[in-house]
């Protein structure tokens, strides 16, 4: 597999509509995961090997497939490191030897595993994310993933959006009225220090994290409804803390880019920016950070016009 421009050649048929990269880097989680000590493509352990596994190995092949996709991401990989009949039997699974084998998404697998989130996503759903294109909030290209609870993505939901800013656990607990027995069962993590967002926010520290979404939800189900959680936590309520959007280094420590894969032509796609939309940086329907893929791209013509000179024009 590898990165693909489109498979109808958008960039033969409109290269002057179209471009795949811009002059910013957004310093995400996988500009700052260690190097790989492992190839993905490494060949050796794809031979059966000889050591045993007891009891499991009197079990159908197909019986633990299906006991396997459905093990969270630390399971699964807790049982490979038992021995290497653990790990040709995991790399039987065919979701799990798909994404190991996309070098783009297994830095998604790495980084859920260095975040210490592994134990909230199955192989299954981490595939599932792989192969949809969209984000899962306005519709657009999604080229990110949000590991933390494994959602699509597009920058400008993840830079904008609440549901994709971590929360730290003070913050949690103050906003929602929760306590930390109760923030232990949520989706969390634990950041790696390094460069975070387009404006190179360094953080040399680790920062336990807990996903905003569920400790919302969390917080309603405590206290029963959103007017009573806001009413119990009014009184010891502070200010937000000042959230920078596309600034703000938490929003980009649970974030990797990741390209979509089109099962019909089993290629990656990484989505691709419009040249009448490049310097336009507040409107949405024309913002320079929109992706898109062809079907997409046609759509967004239709609404915003064709492109002369660099710009929309709707006659």
């Amino acid at each position: 597999m590898h990165e693909s421009k489109s498979p109808l050649s958008i960039f033969e048929c409109r290269h002057d509509l179209t471009y795949t990269h811009i002059r910013l880097r957004d310093f995400t989680l996988d500009d700052n995961l260690p190097d790989s000590q492992c190839q993905p493509d490494n060949d050796h352990i794809f031979n059966p090997p000889k050591a045993y596994l007891g009891a499991l190995d009197t079990l159908p092949l197909e019986l633990l497939r299906e006991i396997f996709r459905q093990l969270d991401l630390r399971t699964l990989t807790d049982f490979r490191h038992v021995n290497r009949r653990a790990m040709w039997l995991i790399r039987q699974l065919s979701t799990f030897k798909a994404i190991f084998l996309m070098k783009h998404a297994y830095n998604a697998l790495r980084g859920i595993i260095y975040i210490e989130a592994s134990r909230w996503i199955t192989c299954e759903m981490l595939y599932e994310k792989l192969c949809t294109a969209e984000c899962e909030e306005c519709g657009d290209f999604g080229g990110y993933l949000y590991i933390l609870t494994c959602k699509r993505v597009c920058f400008l939901c993840l830079s904008e959006d609440k549901q994709y800013l971590p929360l730290r656990y003070r913050h949690a607990i103050r906003k929602f009225g929760l306590n930390r027995p109760i923030l232990g069962t949520l989706p969390s993590m634990k950041s790696i220090p390094g460069t975070y967002s387009p404006n190179q926010k360094k953080v040399h520290a680790h920062i336990a994290l807990v996903d905003s979404d569920c400790a919302r939800r969390a917080g309603i189900t405590l206290h029963g409804s959103v007017s009573a959680m806001e009413q119990y936590v009014s009184s010891m309520a502070a200010q937000d803390p000042f959230d920078g959007k596309s600034g703000n280094p938490l929003r980009f420590m649970a974030i990797v880019r990741t390209p979509w894969l089109n099962k019909s032509s089993q290629e990656l796609e990484w989505g691709f920016h419009c040249t009448g939309c490049q310097k336009s940086h507040h409107s949405c329907p024309l913002h320079f950070r929109r992706r898109f893929t062809v079907g997409s791209f046609e759509e967004h013509l239709r609404e915003c016009g064709n492109i002369r000179h660099g710009k929309h024009h709707l006659n």
